[in-house]
C-alpha cells in the first residue's frame, strides 16, 4: 500500500510530460481543436486512471485552460478545483451513509421524523419518504419552478403547502407516480440529504463533510470553496461555454464565455445563492433548516486529484491507504441496484436514457445503450455531471479495483448536440475509452 501523498504526486508527475510525447495519436491531443469540428472543441480537461485502488496511476492527461484570458489566463492541472456538478451527490451520500451505518437512521425510515415538518406527496399523504427514495431520486421529488431555495429561506417553504417557494405542489411529482415506484432525477433530493445530516449532527452541512471526510483523505475540496484554501483557491477553473448562457446564442467559433467562477471568492469567503430575504447574509448568518445553502446537489469545488481519492475509496470499498471512511459492505449497498429502468413498463424518466440503474447516490452503468459510456463498461458505478458548459465523470469497477475520473470545464456547443453512440457526449466517450484502456 503506498500513501495518499505518493499517489499525488506520481499523478502530478505524470501531468508534465507533454501529450505530444506519448504520441500523436492520443486522442486528448485532439480535444482543445474538436479535431478540426469547432463544435467539439472543449476549453480545458484533467483526467485520471488507476488500476487497482493501492497503486499509482496508470495514466494521467491534462490540457487546456482554467481561466482563459491574455491578461489573467492559467492552465489547467489535475489539482485545479472546480465546480464539479453531479458528482456531488454521490460525496454527499458517502457523508450521509456514514451516519446510516452508524445506526442514527434507517434507510426505510420516515425523514419527517427528523426534518422537523412533515415531508409528503400531496397526493400520496399516506406514504411516508424515505432515505432509499431520496438517495435513489425515487421520492416523487421534482425540482420546483423556483429551485433552488436560497439562504433566508427554510427548505419546508418549497416542501410544504403555503410556503413560499411552494410553487403549487411542483415540487413533486404527478398522481401516477407514487413514491418508491418511479425514477424522476432531482437536486432537491440531495438537499434533503443534506438537511438530515445537519438534524443528525447538529453540525452545519459543509463543515460536517470537511472534518469528516475531506481532511482525513487529505483533500483540499469543500462544497462552494468551503474550507479551501487560498492556494488552491488561485489554482481554480472557471466553467464555460461558447454561448452566453445555456439559451445561446451559440458561437462555436467565437470566444469562450465564463459561466460560473470566474472570480474566485477570497479565502475564507464561500458562495451562495441568496433569497430575497437573505439580502446580506453570509454563512455564519445560516442556522440551519435549508439543505440547498452548500449546494450538496452540485457545488462541490474539486479537482481531478481530488476525485481520484474519492474513487480510489470506492474501489478499496471505503478504505483509501489506511484511512477508513465506510464499510465495505455500505459501499456494495450504495453500488446495488435500487431501481432499473424497465423499457417494457417504463419505470422512470431515465435522465434522457443516460441513466439506467441507479443504486444510493450512485449511478450502475449497464451498457445498455444509452449508458454505454464505453465499450464493456457494464457495472462500472459512479456519477456524471454537467452544468454550466462542465462535464465530469468518476466511475469504477468494483470487481477489479480500476477506477477514472475526469473534468471537462467548457463545451462550445449545447450538449444535447453532442452525444456519441450514448447520451454521454462525445468528449466524455473519447476520455473514457481512452482511460478504461490505461
Amino acid at each position: 500500500m503506498i500513501s495518499r501523498r505518493t499517489l499525488m504526486s506520481a499523478a502530478a508527475a505524470a501531468s508534465l510530460i507533454p501529450a505530444l510525447a506519448r504520441g500523436q495519436d492520443n486522442p486528448f491531443n485532439r480535444l482543445l481543436t474538436g479535431a478540426g469540428v469547432p463544435e467539439q472543441a472543449v476549453i480545458g480537461y484533467a483526467a485520471i486512471a488507476f488500476r487497482k485502488a493501492d497503486e499509482i496511476a496508470a495514466r494521467t492527461e491534462v490540457g487546456g485552460m482554467a481561466v482563459d484570458g491574455l491578461s489573467q489566463g492559467r492552465i489547467l492541472r489535475l489539482d485545479s478545483p472546480m465546480r464539479i456538478a453531479s458528482i456531488s451527490k454521490l460525496v454527499t451520500a458517502i457523508g450521509f451513509m456514514r451516519l446510516q451505518e452508524q445506526g442514527r437512521i434507517g434507510l426505510d425510515d420516515d425523514v419527517s421524523d427528523l426534518l422537523k415538518f412533515r415531508l409528503r406527496h400531496p397526493l400520496f399523504p399516506d406514504l411516508a419518504i424515505t432515505p432509499r427514495m431520496l438517495l435513489s431520486h425515487t421520492s416523487g421529488l421534482r425540482n420546483g419552478p423556483s429551485y433552488p431555495v436560497g439562504l433566508g429561506r427554510q427548505l419546508s417553504d418549497a416542501l410544504t403547502p403555503g410556503g413560499a417557494q411552494w410553487d403549487d405542489g411542483a415540487w413533486f411529482g404527478p398522481a401516477d407516480q407514487p413514491p418508491g415506484q418511479w425514477f424522476a432525477y432531482a437536486d432537491v433530493n440531495y438537499a434533503v440529504i443534506a438537511q438530515l445530516i445537519e438534524r443528525m449532527t447538529g453540525e452545519r452541512f459543509d463543515l460536517y463533510m470537511t472534518r469528516w471526510l475531506f481532511k482525513p483523505l487529505g483533500l483540499e475540496c469543500g462544497f462552494n470553496w468551503s474550507g479551501v484554501t487560498r492556494q488552491y483557491r488561485n489554482y481554480g477553473a472557471a466553467l464555460y461555454r461558447k454561448a452566453p448562457s445555456e439559451d445561446g446564442p451559440w458561437d462555436a467559433t467565437g470566444p469562450w464565455i465564463a459561466q460560473l467562477d470566474a472570480a474566485i471568492p477570497p479565502e475564507p469567503k464561500i458562495a451562495l445563492t441568496l433569497a430575497p430575504e437573505g439580502a446580506g447574509m453570509g454563512p455564519d448568518d445560516y442556522e440551519g433548516g435549508n439543505g440547498f445553502v452548500f449546494s450538496p446537489q452540485g457545488g462541490l469545488r474539486a479537482s481531478a486529484r481530488d476525485l481520484e481519492v474519492i474513487a480510489r475509496l470506492i474501489a478499496g470499498g471505503g478504505q483509501v491507504d489506511t484511512i477508513r471512511i465506510l464499510k465495505p459492505e455500505t459501499v456494495r449497498l450504495m453500488a446495488s441496484p435500487v431501481w432499473t429502468y424497465d423499457a417494457a413498463a417504463p419505470n422512470g424518466d431515465a435522465y434522457g436514457g443516460a441513466i439506467l440503474s441507479y443504486g444510493l447516490g450512485m449511478q450502475i452503468l449497464t451498457d445498455g445503450g444509452g449508458d454505454s459510456l464505453f465499450p464493456g463498461c457494464a457495472g462500472w458505478v459512479g456519477h456524471g455531471g454537467d452544468a454550466y458548459g462542465l462535464v465530469s465523470g468518476l466511475w469504477v469497477q468494483p470487481s477489479s479495483g480500476r477506477g477514472m475520473v475526469y473534468l471537462v470545464n467548457g463545451t462550445a456547443a449545447p450538449l444535447e448536440t453532442l452525444h456519441g453512440r450514448s447520451q454521454f457526449t462525445t468528449v466524455e466517450e473519447t476520455i473514457a475509452a481512452a482511460m478504461a484502456s490505461a
